[in-house]
């Protein structure tokens, strides 16, 4: 649950879908603003009216243009919207193209019941990464989706202050030029400065593996407006 009511768009085509995913989401967001959209162009207009805190987007649209095409929007408008990508997909490739793409969660829309689709929705608003058990399981894919994760500290990581802010917008799917926007430096100092530290500290190489270690650990990450009183 979040303090402020958040404002959620809903990308899906199949009405009966979308109305039943509208019920989960009301379940664990009771508060939440949910518009929805049965098509991109639907999205866009939705988009451009106010702010987005978190889109679900299905990857999968019955139309030219896809959830992925909505991503693709979102990113080149450098919007701060979280993008959570739906499809009955759970192969790895498709999973790390969205995240390549600047998603920062995928879940699989026909998950064995309801209550583990309300979990996966639990570890989005509790500002978790949720990924299928295909990314982040151990050994190569397991048909079961992993279970909330009891969540790490970023801080008992050693991740504080302006790095913790830039983990942020990592994990938001926001490119360097936008981090570095709002963080109010330059570019390259997000590209060779904070982007390596954080990959020293989780033990990797790029951003999607990144994110992934993020998702695997359970690791929420506070926004930017949550930072005041940590020291820098």
């Amino acid at each position: 649950m979040t303090d402020t009511p958040l404002t959620i768009l809903l990308l899906e085509d199949q009405a009966l879908v979308r109305a039943g995913m509208r019920a989960l989401i009301q379940i664990s967001e009771p508060h939440a603003r949910i518009l929805e959209a049965a098509s991109y162009e639907e999205a866009i207009l939705r988009a451009e009216a106010e702010p987005i805190d978190i889109a679900f987007l299905d990857i999968d649209l019955r139309d030219a243009r896809s959830g992925m095409d909505f991503l693709r929007w979102l990113r080149a408008k450098e919007l701060d919207t979280r993008a959570v990508m739906l499809s009955g997909r759970v192969e790895k490739e498709v999973v790390l193209a969205c995240l390549n793409e600047g998603a920062s969660g995928y879940i699989v829309k026909d998950m064995d019941s309801d209550g583990l689709f309300r979990r996966a929705l639990d570890t989005v608003f509790q500002g978790s990464i949720f990924l299928p058990a295909s990314v982040i399981g151990r050994g190569g894919f397991s048909p079961a989706q992993p279970a909330v994760p009891s969540g790490v500290s970023p801080e008992s990581l050693g991740v504080t202050g302006r790095s913790l802010e830039a983990l942020y917008y990592v994990c938001q799917g926001l490119p360097n030029k936008a981090i570095a926007r709002h963080m109010g430096i330059e570019e390259g100092t997000v590209r060779k400065d904070y982007l390596p530290k954080l990959f020293r500290i989780f033990n990797v190489v790029r951003r999607t593996e990144l994110l992934i270690e993020v998702s695997r650990r359970g690791i929420a990450i506070p926004a930017p407006a949550q930072l005041a009183d940590i020291a820098r």
